[in-house]
C-alpha cells in the first residue's frame, strides 16, 4: 500500500469530479431552500453519492431532507459532515454551497481509495443548521455512534481558520426562544384603560435583557426580533411575539441564561398583566469541542493545497453551529477555507455572492482534497485514531464536570 499513490488518487478522484462538483454547488447556490425544505439541493447530494458508488439512505432521524451515504466496510469509519440550507432572506450568504460541494468531494475522493484500504466512508446529509438543528435529531438517533472520526468544514472570508492550539475553534452552545404574549384588545384612544398591551410585554422583555447584558460574561449573546407587535395603531395589541437567540460558551451556562431570560419574560408579564408562552427550542446547541489530533492534520493537507490558513490562537467562540453536539460523542474536527481576498460581511448579501464566484469554487475543491486527503491519515493509521480517541475522552470529561445535560 503506497500511500503517496493513495494520495495522487484522491486527488486525482476530486479533479475528476470538479465539474460535477462546481455543479452541484452552483444548482444549491441559484436555488436556495431554508432549514429542513432544502429537498433540491439533497437530492443533488444523494444523486452524486449513488452515481459514484455509495449506498445512500433517505430521511435519516425523521427528517425528510437528511441523509447518509455508505461507502466501504467496518472500521476505521470517517464521517463527513454535508450541509446545504440557505438563510431566509439572504440565500446562500453562509456559504453552504460551498460546504456541500466540498463535504461531497471529499467523499468523492477518500471513497476512491476504499478499495485499497479498510474502514468505510461516511456521508451525513444534515439539514437546518441555520437554527433547525438537524445534527442534534441525528444524534439523538444514534447515527454517530459507530463512526470514529467525523470532518467538517466551512467557507469563511479571506483567511483559512483550522483549531490547532489549545483554546482554538470554540464555538457558543446556543439556545432559540420563543415569546409570546397574550393580552386584551381595546381603542387606543377611545378606551385604552379596557386593554392589556402585549407589545409592551415584549418591549419590556428587551429592557430587561439590555438590563441583564451588564451582568452576564463578555462571552455570552443574547439577540432577538419582534415577529409581532400588533395590527393597527389604534387598536391595543392583543398579542405579539419576539424571538431571540441565548449563547454561552458551556451548555451549562447557556440553560441557566435561558432561565434568567424566562424570569424577565415573567415579570414583563407581571407589570402589563399579559400571559406568558415561553417555548425554548427542542434543538438547543451545545458548544463545539475541537478535536486537535484531528485538526492539526487538517491543516497540514489545507496548507500544502496552497489554502490560505491563519496561526491558530486561543479565544472565545463568536458562533454556534450544530455540530458541537457532534462533537459531544464522536472525535470531530472541522476547519474552514477562503473564498475571498479581502474581509466582508458574514451572512449578508455580499457573502452570498461571494459564494458564487470562480476563486470560491477553485478554494472549494482544494478544501475536498484536504478533507479527503485527513480521512486518508486516519484510515490508515490506527495510532492516530487512538489518539483522537483519547483527546476527545479527556475534552468530553473536562466540559461534561461543568455542564448540565442537554435540555430534551
Amino acid at each position: 500500500m503506497d500511500e503517496e499513490a493513495l494520495r495522487e488518487r484522491i486527488c486525482a478522484a476530486v479533479d475528476a469530479a470538479a465539474e460535477e462538483l462546481v455543479g452541484l454547488a452552483r444548482f444549491i447556490h441559484a436555488n436556495p431552500e431554508v432549514a429542513m425544505e432544502e429537498h433540491k439541493a439533497s437530492a443533488r447530494c444523494v444523486e452524486v453519492l449513488e452515481k459514484h458508488g455509495f449506498q445512500v439512505e433517505r430521511g435519516v432521524a425523521g427528517l425528510l431532507t437528511a441523509f447518509l451515504g455508505k461507502r466501504g466496510q467496518g472500521h476505521p469509519r470517517i464521517g463527513i459532515l454535508v450541509e446545504y440550507d440557505a438563510l431566509p432572506g439572504v440565500g446562500h450568504g453562509c456559504g453552504h454551497n460551498l460546504l456541500a460541494g466540498a463535504t461531497i468531494g471529499a467523499g468523492l475522493g477518500a471513497g476512491a481509495v476504499l478499495d485499497e484500504v479498510p474502514g468505510s466512508v461516511w456521508v451525513f446529509g444534515t439539514p437546518g443548521e441555520e437554527g433547525a438543528g438537524g445534527k442534534v435529531y441525528m444524534v439523538r438517533a444514534g447515527l454517530f455512534e459507530d463512526v470514529d472520526i467525523v470532518l467538517g468544514t466551512h467557507p469563511h472570508p479571506v483567511w483559512a481558520s483550522v483549531p490547532t492550539v489549545p483554546g482554538s475553534g470554540k464555538a457558543l452552545a446556543c439556545q432559540q426562544v420563543e415569546i409570546e404574549f397574550f393580552g386584551q384588545a381595546a381603542h387606543a384612544a377611545r378606551d385604552p384603560f379596557n386593554g392589556i398591551n402585549a407589545l409592551n410585554a415584549v418591549i419590556e422583555t428587551f429592557n430587561g435583557i439590555n438590563a441583564l447584558r451588564q451582568h452576564i460574561k463578555p462571552t455570552a449573546r443574547i439577540h432577538g426580533v419582534i415577529r409581532h407587535g400588533g395590527d393597527a395603531v389604534n387598536v391595543v395589541p392583543a398579542y405579539a411575539k419576539a424571538e431571540f437567540l441565548v449563547r454561552a460558551e458551556t451548555r451549562g451556562e447557556r440553560d441557566e441564561l435561558v432561565e434568567k431570560v424566562r424570569r424577565i419574560a415573567e415579570g414583563a408579564a407581571l407589570i402589563t398583566g399579559a400571559r406568558l408562552k415561553f417555548t425554548p427550542s427542542d434543538t438547543p446547541y451545545d458548544e463545539f469541542i475541537p478535536n486537535y489530533t484531528i485538526a492539526r492534520q487538517l491543516k497540514a493537507h489545507f496548507d500544502a493545497l496552497g489554502l490560505r490558513t491563519m496561526p491558530a490562537k486561543p479565544g472565545p467562540g463568536l458562533a454556534s453551529s450544530d455540530i458541537g453536539n457532534v462533537s459531544y460523542v464522536v472525535p470531530t474536527g472541522e476547519g474552514s477555507f477562503p473564498i475571498t481576498e479581502e474581509d466582508i460581511p458574514w451572512h449578508s448579501p455580499t457573502s452570498a455572492a461571494a459564494a458564487n464566484t470562480e476563486a470560491a469554487y477553485q478554494a472549494m475543491l482544494k478544501a475536498a482534497k484536504g478533507l479527503a486527503l485527513t480521512a486518508l491519515d486516519f484510515l490508515t493509521d490506527p495510532g492516530l485514531v487512538r489518539a483522537a480517541r483519547e483527546e476527545y475522552e479527556a475534552a468530553l470529561a473536562e466540559h461534561e464536570s461543568g455542564s448540565r445535560p442537554i435540555l430534551e
